[in-house]
């Protein structure tokens, strides 16, 4: 996923997107950084943060 490469994009601090995305900041700089491993449930949060689609999440990786 690229999750920081949009969020950077979007000028969006880590915790405010991780408010938005309903997850815990510190959670979510582990995705970020691929020291966990997501069950689909975070990334439909993840992409429902930025209003995308999870296909749109995964594009061009």
């Amino acid at each position: 996923m690229r999750i920081k490469e949009l969020r950077e994009e979007r000028d969006l601090p880590q915790r405010a997107f991780a408010e938005a995305s309903g997850l815990d900041r510190s959670y979510l700089a582990a995705i970020e950084n691929g020291q966990v491993n997501v069950g689909i449930k975070t990334v439909e949060r993840i992409a429902a943060g930025f209003g995308i689609s999870v296909e749109q999440l995964f594009k061009g990786i």
